[in-house]
């Protein structure tokens, strides 16, 4: 994907028969750690009533196997949850910050301990924490939102009634799994179902667990797993029994973008796996721009979520497959987090491009979506100086033209290269022949449901505060003005310069 945004995180929740319950949760993070790679972290409920954390930087697989064995042997309990991160709020980002920010985070208030591991954004950060009481940790939106879950919590000595209370005061998406001092998990999803939750159980292994993806909970043996519902809680206690209630629901609005890069392949939502959804996305683009995918030589996704939508353009179109692009697997820095002057330099190693597959050919150039465009810009210019007779992308999801605020890294107007121009300034931009962005209702046909989030695409938010926030940076946007960070953050916080 070009210049891929972050995702906010990914978590899990487990309840397992024995004390063991590191290990589960270990290669469900492992799983999920396409949807973070700056820190992880799990914490367990132990048989003494206390919770214990243990954290780490970079991601869980670089763990070594002496420090996950000393985790399984100090961190014993059936019940424990986990997570990892990408940072979509803050300005900190040393390693001490980092590590600060890991989750999960536990708090404490009047004899009261709760602990979260969280997915989301909260867009009204800035209002909700001049509310909390005593000085409390505000550093990130986990912390913030514990603190406030923590509060309603020690006055009603309930979960449920604690979401249903602070839920009327925040805005955004959220995902989270949590243990309480009493010896409970819970899960919650927002009220509007924006960020993915799977629950699921196995009897045969004794397992019951939630998490952002089925493959976090299909890698322990809990094949059968189905997607929490908008504003659903579930609530599984240490000795095994399950509760699951809706405490405040919305008109669905499941983040479409999830399809397009996201997700796993093996991921399912709605009952489909995510690689067929993709497919499908690859036959209705060229189904979609038939006049143009005839006349084409070679197709070339950009690896790697755009390689089961080019299988889908190829079983429309006949026309045969290229992996003319190699991504370097072990590349760590992303160039769209790197300072600006070492960006061009990571492009350049980024990629390795088998040249010779395109000389003198029409190339179709797959890819899964187009946010800032640098990457892609620097292919095209590569495959014509290789010779390409003509480049046409394929983009599996419609033009993003609006910020995301519900825990995706694209956060002000004017980083986006669909902002404000059309499909042929943006191929003027990236040096293509064309540019095919996939139309919405072909997107909805593909995933077989048009109750999705496409807010950054339509610029129409499903929460009132993430709309508010996006009249009044589209305004800023077209006056000349710039915001120095993300819009939900400094929208009314004075940060921005003309």
């Amino acid at each position: 994907m070009s210049d891929a945004p972050r995702e906010h995180c990914g978590i899990v929740g487990i309840r397992c028969r024995d004390e063991g319950i590191v290990s589960y949760l270990y290669w469900s993070l492992l799983t999920l750690n396409h949807r973070g790679h700056e820190s992880y972290g799990v914490a367990v409920f132990n048989p003494y009533g206390h919770v214990s954390i243990e954290k780490g930087l970079g991601l869980i697989s670089d763990l070594g196997l002496e420090e996950l064995h000393a985790w399984e042997r100090e961190l014993r309990g059936r019940l424990g949850i986990g997570h990892v991160r990408y940072a979509t709020s803050g300005q900190l980002s040393s390693k001490a910050d980092l590590f600060a920010d890991a989750q999960p985070v536990a708090d404490e208030y009047l004899g009261k301990n709760l602990c979260i591991a969280f997915n989301g954004n909260v867009t009204n950060l800035l209002e909700v924490t001049e509310e909390l009481a005593g000085g409390a940790n505000r550093r990130s939106d986990a912390h913030a939102l514990l603190r406030l879950l923590l509060e309603e919590y020690v006055k009603r000595d309930d979960v449920a009634g604690a979401l249903r209370l602070i839920f009327e005061e925040l805005g955004g998406a959220f995902a989270l799994v949590g243990l309480t001092e009493s010896g409970e998990l819970f899960a919650f999803k927002d009220p509007h179902g924006i960020r993915p939750l799977s629950y699921g159980f196995s009897d045969d292994v004794g397992l019951v667990g939630v998490a952002s993806e089925s493959p976090a909970l299909a890698v322990n043996g809990i094949g059968l797993s189905e997607e929490l519902r908008p504003g659903e809680l579930v609530i599984i206690s240490d000795d095994g029994s399950v509760e699951r209630k809706i405490v405040r629901s919305e008109c669905e609005c499941f983040c479409a973008f999830e399809y397009a890069y996201f997700a796993r392949p093996d991921s399912r939502f709605r009952g489909c796996y995510v690689y067929e959804v993709r497919r499908e996305l690859g036959r209705k683009l060229a189904q979609r721009y038939h006049e143009i995918a005839r006349n084409i030589d070679v197709i070339v996704p950009v690896p790697q979520t755009a390689e089961d939508a080019a299988y889908g353009f190829h079983l429309e179109t006949g026309k045969p497959v290229e992996p003319v692009i190699v991504r370097h697997r072990y590349l760590k820095h992303r160039a769209f987090i790197t300072p600006a002057e070492q960006r061009k330099l990571i492009l350049l190693h980024k990629y390795n491009l088998l040249l010779d597959r395109v000389r003198g050919k029409r190339v179709a150039l797959i890819d899964d979506s187009i946010v800032r465009g640098d990457t892609l810009s620097h292919i095209i210019h590569v495959l014509r100086g290789a010779g390409a007779r003509e480049v046409h992308v394929f983009s599996t999801f419609p033009k993003i033209s609006n910020p995301c605020f519900y825990g995706i890294d694209m956060a002000t107007f004017q980083e986006l290269i669909g902002f404000n121009r059309d499909e042929e300034d943006v191929a003027r931009l990236l040096g293509a022949d064309s540019v095919n962005y996939q139309r919405i209702e072909d997107f909805c046909d593909a995933v077989g449901a048009s109750n999705l989030c496409f807010a950054c695409v339509t610029g129409g938010y499903p929460t009132p505060y993430a709309q508010k926030l996006a009249e009044e940076g589209r305004k800023l946007a077209f006056e000349g003005g710039r915001a120095e960070g993300r819009l939900f953050e400094v929208i009314g916080g004075g940060r921005c310069r003309a």
